[in-house]
């Protein structure tokens, strides 16, 4: 069986600074971060791997009420919205309820807060991911606040254990570094089997242009990691299954990048 993935931009952050994702490189550059959800469909199968968080969901949820958020230093620019999820199934005919999974690659905030719309939906989500909360306390500004955890908790909530086959052409790869139990999506398209890449990454972690000097490693980590060695051996297992098809989960192409497959 094959599938399409068309990427569904539901916000941005603006301004958000770039070495956050690419460890030790691109300090003082910025870059307006796409939030993506991205829409799986094959026979009898619409998926969605992660939902984004809207800004007005960041506002109420997120930022505190008296100021900016402050994330690893960085004082944040308020998310903007592009389309919400919702607008963006509503364009299609659909509602939440037309969804049958959502595939959860980890528990920022900004890929899981608008789960709680999808009731009628399996959640799909790695066990060390959710074992793992509450976050440590050097973590806990990406993450929800733990009544939205609560909530996601007394859904449809499939905690599986490692690489998983979801259906013929689509499955599960664990990917541990960037949080304790990120997963990552492999789907066949009738383009080539696509990697979606379950930590906060750009296109530059995973190809890194020649500019950079004399690195000698195959990818960049991300800035954000519980074991930095972890997430590099993660996103190798990635490229070797998905070569030049890795979908960073921030890809900036995102923006303009249509149906894929």
């Amino acid at each position: 069986m094959t599938f399409t993935i068309t990427p569904l931009v539901v916000a941005y952050g603006p301004h958000r600074e770039k070495s956050r994702f690419t460890y030790m490189h691109y300090a003082g550059e910025t870059i307006d971060l796409p939030y993506v959800s991205w829409l799986i469909e094959g026979e009898g199968i619409r998926a969605l791997v992660d939902v984004g968080c809207s800004a007005t969901d960041y506002v109420e949820h997120i930022r505190p009420a008296d100021r900016p958020l402050v994330h690893v230093g960085q004082t944040f620019d308020d998310v903007q919205d592009v389309t919400t999820i919702e607008e963006h199934l509503a364009a299609r005919g659909w509602t939440p309820d037309d969804i049958d999974m959502v595939i959860l690659t980890h528990l920022d905030w900004d890929h899981c807060m608008s789960t709680r719309i999808f009731h009628k939906s399996k959640i799909i989500l790695q066990r060390s991911e959710w074992d793992a909360l509450p976050p440590h306390p050097l973590f806990k500004s990406g993450y929800c606040p733990p009544y939205i955890y609560e909530e996601i908790g007394d859904m449809d909530l499939d905690l599986v254990e490692g690489d998983k086959q979801l259906a013929e052409g689509l499955r599960l790869m664990l990917t541990p570094g960037h949080t304790p139990g990120g997963q990552s999506v492999v789907v066949d398209t009738r383009n080539g089997k696509f990697v979606i890449g379950g930590m906060c990454t750009i296109r530059e972690n995973f190809y890194p242009p020649a500019d950079l000097g004399d690195i000698e490693y195959k990818v960049i980590p991300p800035g954000g990691h519980v074991d930095v060695i972890g997430a590099y051996d993660s996103m190798i297992r990635m490229l070797d299954v998905g070569g030049d098809n890795v979908l960073p989960v921030h890809d900036l192409r995102a923006f303009d990048m249509g149906v894929v497959g």
